[in-house]
């Protein structure tokens, strides 16, 4: 699923399709016990405060759902594939 905010169209995911998502990323078990962070602010997470998955520093990371926080990681990934070398045609 892909929402439109604006201008940006932004990936999606369902709260049903949540915690198959975070299963395949190995991510699953750190958000239902409560031992997951927001890798912008440091708050705690848990499965229904995690506001966006992204790509950060090579590894796949949670964000909170606060607006501050959703918007510096989308600015943090936005920066980061602007620097990624392109190959060759």
């Amino acid at each position: 699923m892909k929402v439109r905010y604006r201008d940006v169209t932004v990936p999606a995911v369902s709260e049903e399709a949540l915690p198959g998502v975070l299963k395949r990323l190995g991510l699953y078990e750190d958000a239902a016990s409560g031992k997951a962070t927001c890798y912008v602010c440091g708050a705690p997470l848990r499965l229904d405060t995690i506001g966006a998955i992204a790509k950060l520093d090579g590894k796949t990371v949670l964000i909170c759902g606060k607006p501050s926080c959703v918007g510096k990681a989308s600015l943090l990934a936005s920066k980061a594939s602007a620097h990624r070398p392109t190959s060759p045609p």
